[in-house]
């Protein structure tokens, strides 16, 4: 039952690209009441076989599982984050940060200094990283009334850096809410002049943040390759939150020490805790390497009243095949996986699901329900949900990245984007056992992630381990202390 008609149209839509993944439709009827709301009934019948058969069960539990009735309240996923317990610095040296250490049994332990210890609590483990390097992304510029003005490129995921900036559009925020498409600013670092091709709409940050602005399509008027300019002309994107500038240590402190591949314009900061002593003693016959560029969309609260409504911002990685083979290799090698990251992890378990997605012959199947004739691998938000139930559920995580690399050569690299979308209670971890990560910002997607690893329907574990740590005086967010979370042992 839905209030209105736009909602129950809504509902339908979902239900239809859900169904379109899974090659089995339903029957739809509208049962419109004036006043009293619209019904939608749906019906699973599978005509070929004359009978309900097994694919018509597994296609309404994928509807009751999309069009849960009961609400994700990120009120549910936050927590009272004190101003002082905001790092607004790196731990120094690199590695001495504090690490919480939650283990399967739900047992929390304390540690004083990361280098000392991590090696040691992740023992018998293959590690995955993300090596996304971190461009400095954020300009300023003057014009139209305007004095100096933030100007922050949001996503190179899909730009190619060595490309001419004048040739490219990137997207953009500009923290005013006065620019109009047409305009054009100067660029304080280099005098270059940048133009605003299109104002896509307003740009929403959190409560701690620098203030909102204009989401823009821009074009900076310079022959130089992007990484160039930004090198030059750009300071370092360190998070609106820490309320100050970018200083030159922040160029050393903001990127990981393995970081290669340039296209991030956010860090992903688990890894800043690793030094070479700590990843010499890991071992890297013990490490592997993937990509997943990170947008500004990662510091985008969640605004709506049920978190499955937030749009998620698609993100681009690419792995290598050697990668992964290598990753195989470990599993069976009987050694668990501990990844670095919501950013690697987000990409491992959506590579979960794209040789789910190539086992069942959907492949070429975008997340919109179109066919992508390129074969790139791609997530939708929820896409899940659908590629989970029937075979979806006795597909292991060694058989499923096996699938995806089937046929190709080490040196191919696989790439693609992913919206993909974790929350409790519903999503089960397919890929990872041990997860590391940073204390995370109030009403964020990476709450309903690390809660979901938790295995945390309400939220209330979460909030009691957050609070615990505020008092035992650990630092939070990008530059803060780490966490260690092991996944949830099967009672």
């Amino acid at each position: 039952h839905f209030d209105t008609y736009s909602e129950a149209l809504e509902a339908a839509r979902k239900v239809d690209e859900m169904s379109t993944i899974m090659d089995h439709h339903a029957n739809m009827k509208f049962n419109h009441a004036c006043v009293h709301g619209v019904d939608l009934e749906l019906e699973f019948f599978t005509w070929e076989a004359s009978r309900l058969t097994e694919k018509d069960y597994d296609a309404t539990m994928a509807v009751d599982m999309l069009l849960a009735a009961d609400q994700i309240q990120m009120k549910n996923y936050t927590y009272d984050l004190k101003e002082d317990i905001i790092a607004k610095h790196p731990a120094s040296p690199r590695g001495s940060s504090k690490v919480l250490h939650v283990d399967g049994s739900g047992k929390v332990t304390y540690h004083n200094n990361f280098s000392d210890i991590f090696a040691s609590l992740i023992e018998g483990s293959h590690l995955v990283f993300n090596d996304s390097k971190v461009l400095d992304a954020r300009l300023f510029v003057s014009g139209n009334g305007l004095e100096k003005t933030e100007l922050m490129i949001l996503d190179l995921g899909n730009v190619d850096v060595d490309a001419k900036c004048s040739e490219t559009r990137l997207r953009a925020m500009i923290r005013t809410d006065a620019a109009k498409a047409g305009q054009t600013f100067t660029e304080l670092g280099d005098n270059q002049q940048v133009v605003i091709d299109e104002v896509i709409g307003e740009w929403l940050e959190d409560e701690k943040s620098d203030g909102n602005g204009l989401e823009c399509w821009v074009r900076i008027q310079s022959d130089a390759s992007i990484e160039d300019f930004l090198k030059s002309a750009g300071s370092v994107p360190i998070p609106p939150y820490l309320h100050r500038a970018a200083e030159d240590s922040d160029k050393e402190a903001y990127n990981n020490l393995y970081a290669v591949e340039a296209g991030s314009v956010a860090a992903p900061t688990a890894g800043l805790h690793f030094t070479k002593p700590v990843l010499d003693e890991i071992g890297s016959d013990n490490c592997s390497y993937l990509s997943l560029h990170v947008g500004a969309g990662t510091f985008k609260p969640v605004l709506v009243e049920d978190a499955r409504d937030h749009e998620m911002h698609a993100e681009v990685f690419s792995v290598s095949v050697r990668e992964i083979r290598n990753i195989i290799g470990a599993l069976e090698a009987g050694k668990s996986l501990t990844v670095v990251g919501t950013t690697s992890t987000r990409t491992l378990e959506s590579l979960f699901w794209c040789g789910v997605k190539r086992i069942r012959g959907l492949e070429a199947v975008g997340s919109d329900g179109g066919i992508d004739a390129n074969h790139r691998l791609e997530v939708g938000q929820m896409e899940w949900i659908p590629l989970l139930v029937g075979e979806g559920r006795t597909i292991s995580r060694v058989t499923a990245l096996k699938a995806l690399i089937e046929g190709r050569d080490d040196a191919e690299v696989l790439s693609g984007k992913t919206s993909l979308m974790i929350f409790p209670p519903m999503y089960d971890f397919q890929v990872v056992d041990n997860l590391v990560t940073n204390f995370h910002a109030p009403d964020s997607t990476l709450m309903l992630l690390v809660s979901g690893f938790l295995k945390d329907s309400k939220g209330n574990k979460i909030r009691q381990i957050y609070e615990d740590a505020q008092e035992n005086g650990y630092r939070f967010l990008s530059y803060g202390d780490v966490c260690l979370f092991s996944k949830p042992e099967s009672k």
